[in-house]
């Protein structure tokens, strides 16, 4: 965080009237107004530094260059013909959960630096800096996912549905996200450093990553590997969303996805929260 970052959000947090004890409760109000700048306090760090969108952005494009013309050709008859609709639903699956490791590693660094001991002198809720970090990082991927899909169909790609089915498929990935969130905070309070963070995550998404449906269909790989890939939350992500956006019977896909995202949360949300607490 700057200076200039660490002098507006210390002003904010520090007006009159909140001079209780840093251990005080303090009203649902005056939560909301902590959280509220902890979240403007990280989208100012996006400003600032825009290249944290990269891993969103420019990586997805770059993904879906390459794997349309390096890799639609051979597989073409494996999905009616057309790769990149196709591909592009399954970016933005990976995009859209993928993308979500930033927030442990922004948590891991506010840590290292003394950024979270610093909060912690001032009378706030301790809860907002963690609200700050999920809500800042679901507006980054809502951010992404425009970018995106703008890219996509700069490339030819096109819905097939309609735009209320569209934005229902972004909300499906939306939701796996925020829960997948919760796993990356719980990793960055847990972490000793941003590239342990970094590195834990890379090795537990990329497999998950390249063994779903995001790039191929499941038909297509040995068996032994189906039983995984099937129940692999990336891949009901996937196809919740080409069957949204493309067409296609969803209602299996959306209601596992839901799951997998409901039960991410619900176990690592608490372990998140109580991670968070002892090390701050």
């Amino acid at each position: 965080m700057s200076a200039v970052e660490a002098s507006a959000a210390d002003t904010a947090l520090a007006r009159p009237g909140t001079s209780r004890g840093v251990s005080g409760r303090v009203s649902f109000a005056e939560w909301l107004r902590h959280s509220g700048t902890m979240i403007r306090r990280n989208l100012l760090s996006i400003k600032a530094d825009p290249e944290e969108l990269m891993d969103v952005t420019i990586f997805p494009l770059i993904m879906t260059v390459l794997f349309t013309y390096v890799f639609g050709g051979a597989m073409k008859n494996s999905v009616n013909g057309n790769y990149l609709e196709f591909l592009v639903p399954g970016i933005l699956a990976q995009m859209l959960t993928f993308g979500t490791m930033y927030t442990g590693i922004k948590l891991s660094n506010d840590f290292s630096k003394g950024v979270i001991d610093r909060f912690r002198s001032l009378p706030i809720a301790r809860s907002a800096v963690l609200n700050g970090h999920i809500v800042a990082a679901l507006m980054r991927l809502l951010i992404a996912a425009v970018i995106t899909t703008a890219s996509a169909v700069a490339l030819g790609f096109r819905v097939h549905t309609s735009p209320l089915a569209f934005l229902a498929g972004i909300g499906v990935l939306m939701t796996l996200g925020l829960a997948i969130s919760w796993v990356a905070v719980y990793i960055g309070s847990t972490a000793k450093t941003p590239q342990a963070v970094q590195g834990v995550g890379q090795l537990v998404l990329f497999p998950m990553m390249f063994a779903s449906s995001i790039f191929a269909p499941t038909t297509t790989m040995p068996g032994w590997l189906q039983a995984f890939v099937k129940i692999n939350p990336l891949t009901t992500a996937a196809d919740s969303a080409r069957a949204l956006m493309i067409g296609g019977p969803a209602f299996h896909a959306v209601w596992v996805t839901l799951l997998w995202s409901a039960g991410l949360t619900a176990v690592f949300a608490p372990l998140a929260v109580r991670a968070y607490k002892r090390r701050s």
